[in-house]
């Protein structure tokens, strides 16, 4: 078991949208790729009106708030997350759409019969879940012979040298011992796909951070709660010496640039 899929961190981790948001507005705010994450990952679904679609780990329902006039007529539609909170979260950023049905439900125990879906989607969030090969099975199993499955992750290169500059700051900080690529990424997702399916196509974003400002690279680092040791090292007089250096770095070099690699996995012909 990894930092990134123990269950406990996890609960914390998540227990409500307020990390999750910070970590969506760095992006938002610096991504040199200037459409929408969201709107590229709806681009990539093909849903058909009258559809069953259900999304595991839904967090603030992001990817619907941003994509409300392009949801098909009559979809049916069900959200899930394993935070009570976070599901909360995305039933209030949806609530002038009809017809959603939530529910706190684990990906490893899915409660619904065999080919009950025509979608399934998973956004950056598998490499969170323990046993993945389970969570995989129940997801073929829920699809439809024809259903499509849709999964988002990170290659090992995202973000690239972030560690670095953070760990540079503090040696105490143990941000490298978080990976979530290391679980479910680009590099080994499709290995992973592919023992449930029968067609896995792989779909990679351009995207890098040009960074100019310190707060939200600040925000971002403490939004890792439970995953490292963030909130313990940053006490108070510490963040101001972490926005210090950040700062000068910034001013010496006019920004600071960073990787990113991200995509998402499309699989079909889920095997029976």
């Amino acid at each position: 078991m990894s930092k990134a899929n123990d269950r406990e961190i996890v609960k914390i981790q998540y227990n409500s949208d307020k990390n999750l948001n910070a970590r969506q507005a760095f992006h938002i705010i610096f991504s040199t790729n200037k459409y929408a994450w969201a709107n590229w990952v709806f681009d990539q679904y093909s849903i058909k009106p009258n559809e069953r679609i259900i999304e595991f780990g839904c967090g603030n329902g992001s990817i619907w708030s941003n994509n409300k006039d392009r949801i098909p007529k009559d979809t049916k539609l069900v959200l899930t997350d394993f935070s009570e909170g976070m599901l909360n979260a995305a039933k209030e950023s949806l609530q002038d759409i009809e017809g959603i049905d939530y529910a706190v439900m684990d990906i490893q125990n899915i409660e619904y019969d065999d080919d009950s879906f025509d979608c399934v989607i998973a956004n950056h969030m598998l490499y969170h879940v323990q046993n993945r090969d389970l969570a995989i099975s129940e997801v073929a199993r829920i699809l439809k012979p024809e259903g499509t499955f849709y999964a988002t992750t990170n290659g090992s290169n995202n973000m690239k040298g972030f560690k670095d500059l953070v760990v540079a700051f503090d040696p105490r900080l143990n941000i490298k011992s978080f990976s979530v690529t290391s679980e479910f990424g680009l590099e080994n997702g499709e290995e992973q796909l592919y023992k449930h399916f029968n067609s896995v196509e792989k779909i990679i974003r351009e995207d890098s951070l040009h960074i100019t400002e310190a707060k939200p690279f600040v925000d971002y680092v403490l939004s890792l709660e439970g995953h490292t040791n963030g909130k313990e090292i940053l006490t108070e007089s510490r963040i101001k010496d972490f926005y210090a250096y950040l700062e000068n770095i910034i001013s010496r070099d006019g920004s600071i640039d960073i990787p990113k690699s991200s995509g998402i996995f499309i699989a079909r012909n889920p095997k029976k």
